[in-house]
């Protein structure tokens, strides 16, 4: 559990290590001012997520438990009480780091209130757009509606934290917000690639904790019906329609590469941390397209070399608006044309 006499700041990066192998590796990227706020944010939305992501079939339990979360961020509710009581409602349905982390709410709160009052708000703000938009999404086991659906569920998980992320750049350095309009723009969109990349890469994790956050309508338009997954994933055209939803998702990162590019480039930490997630997401984007054959087993995780290529690439690249499109390009374009050699 976080040991809430540390005033250490660094604190929050020896958690985040146990949640996420590619925030471990971005985060430690980004200026010391920023590292602190941004590894805290983190947790707290791993924290609504887990929420969100738990094994209670209850809905009226999941929401009652983001609005609990909900009262801990608009204070009306101690965090203290917050932790307790989503600790003992949720041990058993999460895993130890998961049900940790919760246990470690009031200290992470702590830390947060340590930083500019500014950070502080971006993150509070992100945090109420994640849970309550989190509770219309509970428990979806056989897909969101349509696309349109899936851009709002993007939005609320992923979306917000691009927004707010755009908020702790611009409020550290002021040729960053010079910038802020063009930033803000792109920022739900940065973060839309990430999630659709993540929704394809768990597609069978998901469905095994009871949930599936596939477009309905599209799959349905190819005549797969995603109640049954296993029997679409057996279809000639479970595979392109997949390839339709990388093909968007790649659009999305274009969308982030113009993000990071319109970072300053004396700010190299700020960029590497975009550009790492935006390479890990090309890159996982890549193997799935290249998969013959969907199924239960289908884990298309990027191997150790491909991240640590994508690490030694980050901190050249970066320095380079040219460079970095290139770069970033011949990755989209690879993936691209493995898709069209695999349809």
């Amino acid at each position: 559990m976080l040991d809430r006499t540390v005033g250490n700041e660094e604190l929050p990066l020896l958690l985040v290590p146990q949640l996420s192998r590619t925030f471990a590796l971005t985060i430690p990227k980004l200026p010391s001012d920023l590292r602190s706020t941004v590894g805290t944010a983190y947790l707290l939305c791993r924290a609504a997520d887990t929420i969100e992501d738990s094994q209670l079939p209850d809905c009226d339990r999941k929401i009652a438990q983001l609005d609990l979360f909900l009262a801990g961020v608009e204070r009306t509710e101690s965090w203290d009480e917050v932790s307790r009581r989503l600790a003992a409602d949720l041990s058993g349905e999460v895993g130890p780091e998961e049900l940790e982390l919760i246990e470690s709410l009031p200290g992470l709160i702590d830390i947060l209130k340590t930083r500019p009052v500014r950070q502080q708000e971006a993150v509070r703000t992100c945090l109420k757009k994640m849970a309550s938009g989190m509770k219309s999404f509970v428990n979806r086991p056989t897909g969101l509606a349509d696309m349109a659906e899936l851009d709002d569920y993007c939005y609320v998980v992923a979306g917000v934290v691009g927004e707010m992320l755009t908020e702790l750049f611009c409020d550290h350095a002021a040729d960053i917000d010079a910038h802020r309009e063009k930033l803000e723009k792109l920022a739900a969109s940065f973060g839309q690639g990430l999630q659709m990349t993540n929704i394809l890469k768990d597609i069978w994790d998901d469905r095994r904790q009871g949930r599936c956050y596939l477009p309905q309508s599209l799959f349905c338009s190819a005549s797969l019906d995603l109640r049954d997954l296993d029997g679409a994933a057996r279809k000639p055209a479970f595979r392109p329609t997949i390839h339709r939803l990388a093909r968007i998702a790649l659009d999305h990162l274009a969308n982030a590469v113009d993000y990071t590019l319109t970072i300053p480039r004396r700010h190299t930490g700020i960029r590497q941390f975009c550009l790492l997630a935006i390479g890990m997401a090309y890159a996982t984007l890549n193997r799935i397209v290249q998969v013959l054959q969907f199924s239960s087993d289908y884990r298309p995780k990027i191997s150790r070399s491909t991240v640590k290529s994508v690490m030694l690439a980050a901190p050249v690249i970066c320095r380079s608006d040219s460079l970095t499109r290139w770069t970033m390009s011949g990755m989209a374009s690879l993936c691209e044309a493995n898709a069209i050699r695999q349809s």
